[in-house]
């Protein structure tokens, strides 16, 4: 994506708001993160259907509020790290009263990129680029299917095809893979380069073109041939060196990690869709879901930030500042970003079902009712700094582009 710098100061507010509504907010475990859940509901309630369907949702609801509770450190740790690079002193980041730390950090980054932004505007013509891949999330298929036989009566793993909705199936495959092959590279790579080729690009190039580069998107992205140097993913060919992954079309074995489908069972299978296992209730879906994605493994894509322009001497070290804060912090916000777009849609599907929980399980005793009420008050806690986190992301965000110049 390439905006200019009014539009992308607006767009960095917008995405560091993720970490200053509700308990998202809380440094160090608030907002209804798992500490807010009794460490003796985590064990078992009991082999009945509805106490095993209990102790999924009381996992779930606490690994999706101490998810929470992750992505706050790591938009804190994100921000301070940032605000470091762009010279901020440490007091001007500190936590005051009941301001937590997360917030205090990013306010001041935010601010900060905003004043630099606009002065830096002020001393020249600056066109401000960022390409970013998109983050890349999975979640592991071995861990939803023993979710989903932990809280299902008759489910049998052995007897059930696991299923990737909305993505890909990745793993090992010891006999023959269907669809693609990745390997690790440091070499030429005739398939698909994703991450840097250092040669030229025989095929499309989409990302960031260091030489000449033959077609380009609305946003200045290249979409064409690159003469040399393309970061992002090089399709066609790499005729120097590919320093990332190279993908090819697989046709038999793959010494990888296997994409699509493979004839035997995938070792330490991965989805970047939604896990699905046929014939489990929508209950221990529900759980099973905002559990995984909790857990899922974000990774953050390459980002490119060029800054083109004429600035006065007294400005250059500002704008390498700048420069650095944004390649090194944007990223991670990125894919702090991605995760939270998962938790929002697995956690509104558990708390839509939370309402009846405690109900359902009057006859497990009283514990198990305590239990079932701090659960879903955690949840709902935790879920509700999700959603008001995302939904003032978008609205800024929105506001902000429709505003630019």
């Amino acid at each position: 994506m390439i905006m200019n710098i009014a539009k992308f100061s607006g767009l960095l507010s917008s995405i560091l708001l993720l970490s200053c509504a509700g308990g998202l907010g809380q440094a160090g475990g608030g907002g209804g993160g798992s500490a807010g859940i009794s460490s003796q509901c985590r064990g078992g309630f009991g082999a009945s259907a509805s106490a095993r369907k209990l102790s999924a949702f009381v996992n779930a609801s606490a690994d999706f509020a101490a998810g929470a509770d992750d992505i706050a450190r790591t938009l804190e740790s994100a921000c301070s790290d940032m605000g470091r690079e762009l010279g901020i002193p440490a007091s001007q980041m500190a936590a005051s009263g009941d301001t937590p730390a997360v917030k205090a950090a990013c306010d001041a980054v935010a601010a900060k990129i905003q004043s630099e932004m606009t002065d830096l505007r002020a001393t020249g013509e600056l066109r401000v680029t960022i390409v970013s891949e998109p983050p890349r999330c999975e979640v592991s298929v071995d861990a939803y299917a023993s979710c989903a036989a932990e809280c299902e009566v008759d489910y049998d793993p052995g007897q059930v095809e696991m299923q990737c909705d909305g993505g890909e199936m990745r793993g090992g495959c010891s006999a023959e893979c269907t669809g693609s092959c990745s390997v690790e590279a440091s070499a030429s790579c005739s398939g698909t380069c994703e991450g840097t080729c250092s040669g030229s690009c025989n095929g499309s190039c989409n990302g960031t073109c260091e030489g000449e580069c033959s077609a380009t998107n609305a946003q200045g992205q290249c979409t064409g041939t690159c003469s040399a140097g393309c970061q992002g993913s090089c399709e066609g060919g790499c005729d120097g060196t590919c320093e990332g992954s190279c993908v090819v079309e697989a046709s038999g074995s793959c010494e990888g990690e296997c994409r699509g489908g493979c004839s035997v069972e995938f070792q330490e299978p991965s989805c970047t869709g939604t896990v699905r296992a046929p014939s489990v209730s929508a209950d221990c879906e529900a759980s099973c879901d905002a559990q995984l994605d909790a857990r899922a493994e974000c990774t953050a894509g390459h980002t490119e930030v060029t800054i083109e322009g004429n600035v006065g001497a007294d400005a250059e070290e500002r704008l390498g500042r700048l420069r650095q804060a944004l390649s090194n912090g944007l990223p991670r916000i990125l894919s702090v970003g991605a995760k939270l777009e998962r938790l929002q849609r697995s956690g509104q599907t558990l708390v839509n079902r939370a309402g009846d929980v405690p109900g359902a399980v009057n006859n497990l005793g009283l514990t198990a009712v305590s239990c079932a009420t701090q659960s879903v008050a955690a949840l709902g806690d935790a879920f509700g700094s999700v959603s008001v986190s995302v939904n003032v992301s978008v609205s800024v965000s929105a506001s902000a582009s429709a505003g630019a110049g």
